[in-house]
């Protein structure tokens, strides 16, 4: 079993209290019904990248915001 790296944050620890909804590129790219590309440069137009633990997560209600700012 692979030893978790102290350098890391912890996934759980990290959400556990927060009321962010955060999904992957390609959940959002479904919820949003956009092709994967388009949302991934919404995502970092918006600011709304996270990286946890090399990973990727989109905060959706920063997309919310960005969306209601720019789309007039």
């Amino acid at each position: 079993m692979a030893k978790m790296d102290e350098n890391f944050p912890d996934l759980d620890e990290f959400l556990e209290g927060k009321k962010r909804h955060l999904v992957s590129y390609a959940e959002g790219a479904r919820m949003y019904q956009i092709p994967y590309y388009s949302f991934v440069r919404l995502a970092k137009e918006a600011g709304a990248n996270t990286t946890l633990r090399r990973t990727c997560v989109i905060d959706v209600d920063i997309i919310e915001k960005y969306l209601e700012e720019h789309l007039d």
